[in-house]
């Protein structure tokens, strides 16, 4: 999974790089990603943030739970983030905005290890940064 966590100018202030072990159905990773993403989210001390993401039918299923989903308990998770850091809106973004968490779960199965940063970002990160800032709803 890849998370990037930008300010309201687009500037990254902190990524995540982490490895699933198993094999989990699209839907249920992206969950997965979201909930990791809430996680630093409020590890980094952030108020007043957005999530976006680029499959539909999570944002969907943020904004309108369906109790029997199978992802429905990750879901009960990111919601209850959701309040108690402060998130402003769930939103969609076109997958040409979301090169940098597509590039950091590559770099996650590329390197078989989990990683965090913070502040400084990695220089395979820096083109793309600033590519997926053009395309995003910001």
């Amino acid at each position: 999974m890849g998370v990037i966590i930008r300010d309201q100018y687009g500037v990254a202030i902190a990524a995540a790089s982490k490895r699933l072990s198993g094999h989990f159905a699209p839907n249920l990773a992206e969950c997965m990603t979201i909930k990791v993403g809430t996680e630093l989210v409020k590890e980094c001390n952030l108020k007043n943030w957005s999530i976006e993401s680029d499959a539909i039918n999570v944002i969907n299923t943020i904004t309108n739970p369906a109790p029997l989903a199978p992802e429905a308990h990750i879901i009960e998770d990111i919601k209850e983030g959701m309040l108690m850091i402060f998130c402003s809106s769930v939103n969609h973004c076109s997958q040409s905005a979301n090169n940098v968490a597509h590039s950091l779960a590559q770099f996650a199965i590329d390197s078989k290890k989990n990683f965090v940063w913070k502040e400084v970002m990695p220089m395979f990160l820096g083109l793309l940064i600033c590519n997926d800032y053009l395309f995003c709803n910001c």
